[in-house]
């Protein structure tokens, strides 16, 4: 019996590769860090956020999320204000 191959990710369209990197280079305006991870401990998955670490902003992104999502997610906090009381680490 052949070997699977590895599932191909379907890549997103460039409309929306470009709408994503519009929100990250939005947040590196900002100061804002993001940082796309396998959110899951204990094998529960995390739905990411922010903190604020050094005095610094960071957004964390579960990187299976969809190009869509990622979007949706990201535009929740760059095209509102920021919270003041987030907590820095």
């Amino acid at each position: 019996m052949p070997a699977k191959s590895p599932k191909k990710k379907k890549l997103p369209s460039p409309a929306l590769q470009n709408r994503l990197s519009e929100l990250e280079e939005k947040a590196a305006q900002k100061g804002i860090h993001i940082h796309y991870d396998l959110l899951e401990a204990a094998g529960l998955k995390l739905n990411g956020g922010i903190c604020k670490i050094n005095g610094e902003y960071h957004i964390f992104v579960d990187k299976r999320k969809s190009f869509a999502d990622r979007i949706d997610f990201l535009r929740d906090y760059l095209d509102n204000p920021l919270p003041d009381d987030i907590p820095d680490h």
